[in-house]
């Protein structure tokens, strides 16, 4: 059950950031706009693009690691980072398009809504590499007590 969530929840969470289009100028005042006037169009192309690739390899490894070994993880750990994951990835790449989603066409908050789109993206990135580090004691765990 687990390789399925993780590939089907990963996939519209990595296809959400994928919608960002990066080519808004200030008259548009949209999400892609706040990263490229502040400098953070690399930032977030790049944190789609690791979180992607962790995405898939954590999905695959969860996938293919207890079929072609003799490891076995413990269901805790491993929803624990696809749960990690899965937050990380929404506060990171959804919820910032959501707060300038919501304020959308008014002037007052728009400069609140993107000091605040930064602060969840970083928040994301961060859980989401907790979420990798747990994978990686999930990893191990696994190693450690396989049969065998």
């Amino acid at each position: 059950m687990l390789p399925v969530a993780w590939c089907a929840v990963t996939t519209v969470i990595i296809a959400a950031g994928l919608t960002v289009p990066f080519e808004a100028g200030p008259q548009a005042s949209g999400f892609d706009y706040l990263f490229v006037a502040g400098g953070y169009d690399t930032v977030f192309t790049q944190s789609l693009a690791v979180y992607a690739v962790t995405a898939a390899a954590l999905g695959a490894a969860f996938m293919f690691i207890p079929k072609a070994t003799a490891w076995r993880f413990r269901k805790g750990l491993a929803w624990s980072t696809f749960m990690l994951m899965v937050v990380g990835g929404i506060m990171m790449l959804i919820v910032p398009q959501l707060i300038r989603w919501l304020v959308a066409g008014s002037e007052g908050p728009v400069t609140i809504a993107a000091a605040w789109s930064v602060a969840w993206m970083e928040a994301g990135a961060r859980i989401a590499v907790a979420g990798g580090l747990v994978a990686l004691a999930t990893f191990l765990d696994a190693w450690l007590h396989r049969a065998g």
